[in-house]
């Protein structure tokens, strides 16, 4: 019994000890950043410029530039700009369930693929670039504005979910640099 206790307290012993040195391996991501300043700060000091989006665009890209903007600042605090943040959207439609009688698609995937460049503010340098990928999918309905309207609501949840993934990119990145 005391050889299964002992055996017992040499594996808590081994798992403790690992933790312990794994520990300082481990950052916290919205801590302070290398040099210092706070990371909700340094997020807040990237510009996102009004962009000129192509029609079947617009409304994404509207969605998509204020999700980031209040991803980055929900503050609302002016704070001077450090960098800029130039965006560009792909985004296509899939209809991979189809209605064999009436031949109209019943479910609708909109793709979104967001490029993003981060640069400093006058663009001598580049910071990071990256491309965020994400998915939402609705229904189509007969009703045609119940149909639009799913749409819609399927082009928010596309941009929340875009926007979330820049901001933890950027957030990453910029946790790191001094």
């Amino acid at each position: 019994m005391s050889s299964l206790n002992l055996k017992g307290l040499a594996r808590l012993a081994v798992v403790a000890g690992l933790t312990l040195g794994l520990s300082a391996c481990f950052r916290p991501l919205y801590g302070p950043t290398a040099s210092g300043e706070s990371l909700q700060t340094v997020l807040a000091s990237i510009e996102v410029p009004e962009l000129k989006w192509a029609d079947q665009q617009a409304r994404v890209g509207h969605y998509l530039r204020s999700e980031i903007i209040y991803a980055l600042n929900g503050s609302g605090q002016d704070l001077p700009k450090r960098y800029v943040l130039a965006l560009s959207l792909g985004q296509s439609i899939q209809t991979p369930i189809v209605d064999t009688v009436t031949g109209r698609a019943q479910t609708a995937t909109i793709v979104g693929n967001l490029t993003y460049t981060l640069t400093t503010k006058d663009g001598s340098k580049t910071l990071t670039t990256g491309t965020a990928t994400s998915y939402a999918t609705y229904e189509r309905f007969p009703q045609r504005f119940a149909t639009v309207r799913a749409a819609r609501d399927a082009e928010i949840r596309l941009a929340k979910a875009l926007a979330d993934q820049v901001k933890t990119r950027l957030a990453m990145e910029l946790a790191t640099a001094s």
